[in-house]
């Protein structure tokens, strides 16, 4: 018997960890298989978001397998907790994802749209979406198995942005700190504006 699943958009947030082309993101380490991936972060008080909780929660009410216990293994949100006290920070996590691949072997397209009238698809040309970008994961909510526990998920499709603001990592000469009496070095080695230095494979955190 085929899992319930439906269309889901999550509330206007923060894109945090967009993974979203290119290689994507290993789904555990040394398993060679990779995800695109993001998560939306968004209060917990705005209506948009008790309205998504809201819908999550009642999917896994009126689709919940007869196997399943009462409470589902995981949900597809979760609140956001301090790192360093464990308290929650009064917002919410929507992680969305899905297979670089489909079965087979085709690469997956997550598609970028504006969130302003008209609507258009746009490409972002190798730019990486940052953290103080605003957007809504586009995808579907479904139930999933495994290993005989069930939970709630959320499939990525497609992201649409309100606001843009490229991610760029790595270190550059922006984050060196000078010293007044260093020597002055010769090296013969070519200087390079600031903005031009990027380590693709930096994690975001």
């Amino acid at each position: 018997m085929a899992l319930a699943k439906e269309k889901f958009t999550t509330p206007r947030g923060n894109t945090k960890w967009a993974f979203i082309d290119g290689k994507g993101k290993e789904t555990e380490n040394g398993s060679n298989k990779f995800k695109y991936s993001v998560v939306i972060k968004a209060h917990k008080d705005e209506p948009e978001t008790i309205k998504a909780m809201k819908q999550i929660d009642d999917f896994w009410t009126e689709n919940k397998p007869k196997a399943a216990k009462p409470r589902p293994k995981t949900k597809a949100y979760k609140m956001e907790e301090d790192e360093d006290t464990g308290a929650e920070t009064g917002y919410v996590l929507f992680g969305l994802s899905t297979a670089t691949t489909f079965p087979s072997g085709d690469k997956k397209l997550v598609k970028i749209f504006t969130a302003k009238a008209p609507v258009r698809e746009v490409k972002l040309g190798g730019k990486k979406v940052g953290e103080d970008s605003l957007g809504r994961g586009i995808g579907s909510l479904s139930i999933y198995e495994y290993n005989g526990s069930y939970g709630t998920t959320l499939y990525l499709d497609a992201i649409s942005l309100s606001k843009f603001v490229e991610y760029v990592g790595g270190v550059d000469a922006s984050d060196v700190v000078t010293d007044d009496d260093a020597d002055d070095l010769d090296l013969g080695t070519e200087e390079v504006d600031t903005t031009a230095v990027q380590d693709e494979d930096v994690p975001r955190t």
